[in-house]
């Protein structure tokens, strides 16, 4: 097991609070949403129904499902519509403009 960080959108490329779904470098992927001024990375898929977070709207910290408008926090993953769902939760960071994702490969 061990960290990876990877680059995967430039701070210019990003409209500010809409998600955009990003390839990570293990071939799995994250919404990444630009929120008051830094990147939040979150699991790619609503686990309700397995809808995609590619152009979701994000309010209040929240990014919304289109589909039937579950609203997960972007810091822990939290739904905060109903119990029993959330969203992984990946470390950003930003350097000379671009968004790096940090997150665990299990292969080795």
């Amino acid at each position: 097991m061990r960290k990876v960080r990877c680059p995967v959108a430039r701070v210019s490329d990003l409209t500010p609070d809409v998600a955009r779904v990003v390839a990570l470098s293990d071939g799995g992927e994250c919404a990444l949403v630009w929120h008051e001024g830094r990147p939040y990375a979150v699991g790619s898929l609503c686990p309700h129904q397995n809808a995609r977070f590619d152009n979701a709207p994000c309010e209040r910290g929240e990014i919304i499902c289109k589909r039937h408008g579950y609203r997960f926090d972007l810091r822990t993953g939290d739904c905060r519509t109903i119990g029993g769902y959330g969203l992984p939760v990946f470390e950003t960071s930003v350097e000379d403009g671009v968004v790096f994702v940090t997150y665990w490969d299990y292969e080795e």
